[in-house]
Order: C-alpha cells, then sequence, then structure tokens
C-alpha cells in the first residue's frame, strides 16, 4: 500500500466525519463561481445592463468576505482535523513513517478533498447560474433576461484562487507540526481531561466589557454612530471570549455543586459538558460571533429596508405632485394634461389635491426661515385619506409638519410653545398645538416646512396681506396601485417643467430603492447561507472529532449501568448546549445591534427583529436535529 492509497483510505473511512466541512467548502466555492460568473458577463462588463455597475460592486465585496471568511474556517478545521488524529500519527511514525511521509500523506488527503470540493462547486455552480441569471434580470427589471454564457475567466478565477488557498493553509499545517514527536502525538492523544480552572477577575472583566459595549449600542447617536462601531466590536466581541473561556467554566461549576441539578444522567451530562469547556470556549466563541454577524447583518438589511420604504411615503405626500411659486399660474404642469396623461396610462386616482399656500417668514431659534401656510380643512381632507389624525385648531394656533422637522433650527421644535410670524408685513405670534414629520402637499424634495392655520385665521390673513401671485399653489395626485405607477409617473415627470426640484414623484425612487434593497438582500442571503452552513459544520466537526472518546464513554457507562435510551438523551443534552448556546449568546448581541439601529433611526423594529431571530432559530433547530440523528447512530454503531 503506498501513501496516495492509504490516504484515499483515510478519506472514505472519515467520510462522515468530512461531510460538513467538505459541503461548506463546496457551497463556498460555489457562491463564489456564481458571483464571479456575473461579473465577469460580458453583458455585464460592457454596461449593457442598468445598475450591473452597482451590483458588481456589491458582488466583490461578498467574494472578498466569503475569501476572508474560508480562510479562518479552514484553518480552524484543518486545525482540528489534526489534534484529533494525533494518535494515528503517532502510531504511523511509531511504525516506521517518516516526518516527510506523515506530511506527504497530510498533503495528499488534503489536496484531493481540496480539489475535489473546487469540482465539484464549479459544476454545482454553473447548475445553477443560469437560475441566478434569471433572478438577477428580474430584480435589475432588464429588457430581456440576461443570457447564459460560458465565461472561461469565472472558472479559471475560481479554481486557482481556491487552490492557493488550500494549499496554503495546508503548508500552515505542516508549519504547527514540525516539532511534533511520537511521544508527544501520543501523549497528545491519551492527555486526561483535568477540572477546568475559571478566573473571577476575568470572568467580572468580561461582563463588563460585555455591558460596557450593549450600553454605547443602546445610546449610540446618528452623528457618532459611525465611530461608536469599532469600539463596540472590541468591547463585545473581546468580552464574549473572555465570557465563553472564563463565565462558562465558572457557571458550570456552580451548576456541578448544586445537588437538584446533579442527580442521574444530569450528573454524567453536565461532568461530561464542564471537563471539555476549555477545548469548547474557542468553537462556542468562534460559532457565537458567526450567529451574531448573520444575525446582524441579515436583520439590519431586512430593517433598513423596512425604515426607508416607509420613509419614502412619509416624504412624499402623493404619487406625483408638484409646487407652482405663483398660485395664478401653472407653469411647472396644467392639471388637465395631468389627467390626460393619467387616463391614457389607465391609472386609478385614489385622491387629488390643490391647496393654495401662503409664504411666510419666521424666526425660530434665533434663526430666520420661510414655511408655507395652509388651511385646516385642506389638510384634514388629504389626512383622512392617509389615516392621519385630524386637526381642531383655535385661531390663534397652528400645526408644523414636514420630514424635515429635528434638523437644523427646526430641531427642538417639539420643545417650543410659540412661533413669530412675519404675515406679508403683519407680525403675528401663533401657539404650537402640535408636531408631525408627515409631508402632506408640494414638493417636499426642497426642503419645505409646512405649517397648518385655523381656517378663519387663514381666510383673515390670505385676503388682507397677499395677492394671487404672491401666493403658492400645490398640485398632486395620488394613485391607488403607487407602488407599480412607475411609467405613468415618469411621463408626468417629462411633461413637467422646470424648476425639476418643484416636481416631485414616488414610484420611481420607490421602485429604486426596492430594487437596490432586493439585490442586497439577494447577495446576501447567499453569504448568509454560507455563514450559516458553517458555523453549523464547525459544530458537527467538533462532535465527530470526539467520537472515538464518545464511544469509550458510552462503553463505560454501559458498564455501570446507564441504558441505552438514558446515553441518549446525556449526548442530547451536549450536541443541544453546543447548538444553542451560540444561538442565545449571538441572538443577544443581535439584539443589542438591532436597538442601536431603532435608535438611529428612532423607529420601533422589535418585531421585526423577533422575525429575523425566530427564521434563524428555526434553521438551527432543524440542523440541530439532523446532526442528533447521524451522530447518535454513529456513536451507538
Amino acid at each position: 500500500m503506498n501513501i496516495r492509497h492509504l490516504a484515499r483510505k483515510n478519506l472514505t473511512g472519515n467520510a462522515q466525519r468530512y461531510a460538513a466541512y467538505f459541503i461548506s467548502c463546496v457551497f463556498a466555492v460555489s457562491i463564489f463561481f456564481i458571483y464571479a460568473q456575473f461579473i465577469l458577463h460580458p453583458d455585464v462588463m460592457t454596461g449593457d445592463i442598468q445598475g450591473g455597475d452597482t451590483v458588481r460592486q456589491g458582488m466583490i465585496a461578498a467574494q472578498v468576505i466569503i475569501v476572508i471568511f474560508s480562510v479562518f474556517f479552514i484553518a480552524y478545521s484543518n486545525s482540528t482535523f489534526l489534534q484529533s488524529r494525533s494518535k494515528e500519527f503517532g502510531l504511523l511514525s511509531l511504525f516506521g513513517m517518516s516526518k516527510r511521509q506523515l506530511r506527504k500523506l497530510i498533503y495528499f488527503e488534503q489536496t484531493f478533498t481540496s480539489l475535489l470540493a473546487i469540482v465539484l462547486g464549479l459544476g454545482i455552480g454553473t447548475l445553477f447560474s443560469k437560475l441566478f441569471l434569471m433572478l438577477m434580470s428580474a430584480m435589475l427589471n432588464t429588457e430581456a433576461p440576461i443570457a447564459f454564457e460560458f465565461v472561461p475567466m469565472a472558472y479559471v478565477i475560481t479554481a486557482i484562487g481556491f487552490i492557493v488557498l488550500f494549499q496554503a493553509l495546508t503548508l500552515v499545517s505542516f508549519w504547527k507540526m514540525r516539532n511534533q514527536t511520537v511521544q508527544a502525538f501520543l501523549q497528545d492523544a491519551r492527555k486526561p481531561k483535568m477540572m477546568p480552572r475559571a478566573s473571577l477577575t476575568l470572568t467580572i472583566i468580561a461582563l463588563i466589557f460585555v455591558g460596557f459595549g450593549y450600553f454605547l449600542a443602546v445610546t449610540a447617536s446618528l452623528e457618532y454612530s459611525f465611530l461608536l462601531i469599532f469600539p463596540i466590536l472590541f468591547f463585545v466581541v473581546t468580552g464574549s471570549y473572555f465570557l465563553f473561556s472564563q463565565g462558562t467554566v465558572a457557571a458550570y461549576k456552580w451548576l456541578y455543586k448544586r445537588n437538584s441539578l446533579t442527580r442521574g444522567p444530569q450528573l454524567v451530562t453536565r461532568t461530561n459538558i464542564l471537563f471539555r469547556l476549555k477545548d469548547y470556549a474557542r468553537m462556542l466563541f468562534l460559532t457565537s460571533t458567526i450567529t451574531a454577524v448573520v444575525l446582524t447583518a441579515a436583520g439590519t438589511v431586512y430593517l433598513a429596508n423596512e425604515y426607508i420604504i416607509d420613509l419614502v411615503t412619509e416624504q412624499t405626500p402623493a404619487s406625483a405632485t408638484w409646487l407652482e411659486e405663483d398660485a395664478s399660474e401653472n407653469e411647472i404642469l396644467e392639471p388637465e394634461r395631468a389627467e390626460e396623461i393619467i387616463a391614457a396610462h389607465d391609472t386609478e386616482i385614489d385622491y387629488a389635491f390643490n391647496v393654495e399656500m401662503l409664504p411666510v417668514d419666521v424666526s425660530i431659534a434665533g434663526d430666520e426661515g420661510s414655511v408655507a401656510v395652509f388651511p385646516e380643512t385642506n389638510y384634514n381632507e388629504i389626512a383622512s385619506h392617509r389615516d392621519l389624525d385630524p386637526l381642531s385648531l383655535e385661531e390663534n394656533e397652528i400645526f408644523i409638519t414636514s420630514p424635515m422637522l429635528g434638523f437644523g433650527p427646526w430641531e427642538d421644535i417639539e420643545k417650543t410653545e410659540q412661533l413669530d410670524m412675519d404675515m406679508n408685513g403683519e407680525q403675528v405670534t401663533m401657539d404650537i398645538a402640535g408636531t408631525a414629520e408627515d409631508a402632506i402637499v408640494g414638493a417636499t424634495n426642497q426642503g419645505q416646512i409646512q405649517v397648518v392655520m385655523n381656517d378663519s385665521s387663514y381666510l383673515h390673513y390670505n385676503n388682507a396681506q397677499y395677492a394671487d401671485d404672491e401666493k403658492l399653489r400645490a398640485l398632486g395626485y395620488h394613485f391607488v396601485d403607487w407602488e407599480n405607477e412607475v411609467e405613468v409617473s415618469n411621463a408626468l415627470e417629462e411633461e413637467a417643467e422646470d424648476p425639476a426640484h418643484l416636481f416631485q414623484t414616488m414610484a420611481p425612487p420607490f421602485q429604486a430603492l426596492q430594487q437596490g434593497f432586493s439585490l442586497t438582500l439577494f447577495i446576501g442571503l447567499f453569504v448568509s447561507v454560507l455563514f450559516f452552513i458553517v458555523q453549523g459544520s464547525m459544530l458537527y466537526l467538533k462532535l465527530f472529532t470526539e467520537l472515538e472518546d464518545t464511544k469509550k464513554q458510552l462503553l463505560s457507562l454501559n458498564r455501570i449501568g446507564i441504558t441505552r435510551k438514558e446515553a441518549g438523551k446525556i449526548l442530547g443534552h451536549k450536541i443541544k448546549f453546543l447548538f444553542f448556546v451560540p444561538l442565545i449568546v449571538g441572538a443577544i448581541h443581535a439584539s443589542f445591534a438591532y436597538a442601536m439601529l431603532a435608535s438611529i433611526l428612532d423607529v420601533n423594529l422589535f418585531w421585526s427583529g423577533v422575525m429575523v431571530i425566530a427564521i434563524y432559530a428555526v434553521l438551527q433547530y432543524l440542523y440541530y436535529v439532523i446532526t442528533r440523528h447521524f451522530y447518535l447512530k454513529a456513536a451507538f454503531r
């Protein structure tokens, strides 16, 4: 038997142990290739696809993440494989295999595995490339689907890139083994598990670090959010590492001493986990960090998507709206012409408005500004269509509304009780009855602040102070199916005269934002699934590298009277601990990340966050059930 034959026998004999690691590598290669196929596609490279450049940049960034993550995952897996086979390497050395032959054996095993993963990954990537291109065509709204083409450079880059990656990490494995002797291999395999020690000081420091990181997250404001990201990561990640390496040991020692928790099989379960906690610490830390990253990334994109869609609808008064700076003229667009265009596109109108407004100079927080004033009746009529509360203002009261509130001199408007107004020469002071951040009429992309006034007060100042050519006029139409009315919106905008900033539509920017975030979700989905599979693979790998020790434990337990059913429960509890502790810790980390996002955006994201975590928990549970089934089957074989 030569070394190549021995390597092949080792791989087939350890197929169950290698399975999750191999599948993760195949999936990483497949995703990387699919992205490369799109990035290097001739239609994308030549710029024939609208939005293709932006998507290319996103996919390139995703590819970089995949490569970086693959480096850490493969390095961790190789290290675990080599450590679990110390006894095997020691026996081979004892039987006369030289260090060079041993390295050659490992090289053949890892090279064969990597080449098979690359070939299979490229094959799967090729099969799914057509589907991927069809989905991308739909999201980019291309006139014709992006045609499937073989892109040789994508195959070359993927194959060479991953071959170099696998070979480099194999050489790192050799470097780690350079000083290992036969005695070291055998002693490492037979080294007894000692009761782990916990440092109370490090545990307290870890709790302080994590708590301080959480505090920074929930108190972060928009202006300091980017500056706080790295300090938050440092404190939470560092604290988490020491909590797993020190805090879990302290917690389990406390459980170990409680008689109520150490009856029957529970004693074996907790003792088994306690003696292995030092081994599990790094793996639990990595998997919980991966879980937190996946939940935070997926949740942030989803939550931001929901927020920005709401923002579009709140900041735009209607599907199509414009502001005439001279109420006596229709310089931008005639209402009759607008209705002709709407009718030509068979678009159903939900409601329309034609509101006269008065330009007013105001003094706010020591600064001069301008607002547009319109009557309470017009506001209530529009509010009835938008599920807003109606107003009932006194003659000396006003209501201020605009998406621009909270910025500049209007930052503290909620704390201001009165507003000084210059009604075209007449100085008046009005009580502020309330504020809101809704767009009601007019083109709000110019930052206009709108003030609602009691009808009788409005009529008084309108008739006494303003000529028709001094007034403003806001016109608009809101469509029933406004999200999909891009064509009619573009047609109205093309018909409108300059200045362009006085005309505003809702559907085109909404569709653009929705398309952009759909693409981000789509690209991020594959990376998140890869991360999810990898963290599950790390848990699977850890369990199967302990399989021989587990079989010996089961034999010992059987001799002292533990039944097969009870032994299954003991192993099941250990697997549950390894799968769900990282999920709980990762979910807590992600929850504070969501809280930070909610604080920055000033919105309630609770239920959205719960949904994202719940979906991940269900997937993790399915992974746990599958792993438990195969592990118990292998352990009792």
